[in-house]
């Protein structure tokens, strides 16, 4: 047992100032204003920020890593350094790809998983390929598919149950029926994007069971005054929705508006890192296509913007930027998309949950990682 001592305190509720948490284990304790009693261990850190790890729900890799194509050790390089950016659980992302390629990388992931190198992987979320050609983005329109339960199961079963999430077009052929069958069979959750959906077709989606919106805004129809679409779904019932907080994919006044509207406690930060995150500039492969990155931005070689290079630390960074808080960023990247898909003992400095921790200076740098307790010196 041991005591971490931090000048301030993320908690779910509030930011206290000179407090302590206590961990045993893997798993905190006890918050506490005063010095806990009987602990000889004290870990210092009077200067600097104490906030919980942060978990990102949409990442395709990074590092040069494709998570669709990537080998078991491969993921589990990813995992470790992934750790070193605050990151401290995620869930790999595939792309629209043949039914084999898709089956092989959940069948990596999860043996991936199952050995802890890094941040922990939560599960497995597909993204596509049951999508709408028309808003396919830089997914690939030579593989998206009707949607298929019989696929899916295989895909299911292949995974030893690791998917935990789909993304679908819910205006496509059978897609309201597959949305429920997912859900009622496998307790799969699922988000939806790539779509052209009414303003109706996503409320019958959401009625059917659908609770997120993946990268709100990018990837589906427009909003309009009178077909007022997805959007205007999201926008006004009690769905997640993740938004890319790079200032690329949405305008500083459109995540402002987006946040007055959802509140931090239904906003979601992903990454929807692709492979070029967290290197230079040049020409990656994302699934099947090509993208090319210059000054950061990814884009396909018809120059449709191809996920991101974004660290999730830097989602915060710009959510603070905008003129929004310390802790509702914080919230955004860590108990809300625990709360979108029922992670029920991650994402929070409380009692009984996981000591995934992150120590930051006053420019949000990662200095130090606990997972499970277990403090991480330099990631990478």
């Amino acid at each position: 047992m041991f005591a971490i001592r931090a000048g301030i305190l993320l908690t779910p509720r509030r930011v206290l100032r000179d407090a302590y948490v206590l961990v045993e284990g893997e798993k905190i304790i006890g918050v506490s204003a005063d010095r806990p009693k009987d602990v000889r261990e004290i870990h210092r850190y009077d200067d600097y920020i104490l906030a919980p790890g942060l978990v990102d729900i949409h990442n395709h890799g990074g590092f040069g890593y494709d998570l669709t194509y990537s080998t078991i050790k491969e993921i589990r390089e990813f995992s470790r350094r992934l750790l070193a950016t605050g990151v401290t659980s995620y869930m790999p992302s595939t792309v629209t790809d043949s039914s084999d390629r898709i089956e092989s990388a959940v069948k990596n992931i999860s043996e991936a998983s199952e050995t802890r190198c890094g941040s922990r992987i939560l599960g497995i979320h597909l993204e596509g390929p049951y999508l709408n050609p028309e808003r396919s983005g830089a997914q690939s329109k030579k593989y998206i598919r009707e949607p298929s339960l019989e696929e899916f199961e295989r895909l299911y079963n292949a995974s030893h149950g690791l998917i935990r999430r789909v993304t679908v077009a819910p205006e496509v052929k059978n897609g309201i029926d597959f949305i429920r069958s997912v859900i009622e069979r496998f307790n799969v959750k699922v988000s939806l994007g790539h779509t052209d959906a009414t303003y109706e077709q996503a409320l019958n989606a959401i009625k059917a069971g659908a609770n997120i919106i993946t990268h709100l805004f990018n990837g589906m129809r427009g909003y309009h005054h009178r077909e007022p679409g997805i959007i205007g779904a999201a926008l006004t019932t009690d769905v997640y929705a993740e938004i890319i907080a790079d200032l690329i994919h949405l305008h500083p006044v459109t995540i402002t508006l987006t946040l007055k509207c959802k509140g931090p406690g239904r906003l979601i930060l992903v990454s929807d890192a692709t492979p070029g995150a967290g290197l230079p500039d040049g020409v990656y492969m994302l699934g099947p296509s090509k993208v090319v990155i210059k000054d950061g931005i990814a884009r396909t070689e018809d120059g449709v913007l191809a996920g991101s290079t974004l660290m999730l630390i830097n989602a915060i960074r710009n959510i603070i930027k905008i003129g929004f808080s310390l802790k509702d960023a914080f919230r955004m990247a860590t108990s809300t998309p625990c709360e979108a898909m029922g992670f029920r003992n991650i994402g929070r400095v409380t009692e009984g949950c996981r000591a995934d921790l992150l120590v930051l200076n006053k420019q949000l740098d990662v200095m130090e990682v606990y997972v499970d307790g277990e403090r991480y010196e330099k990631p990478l």
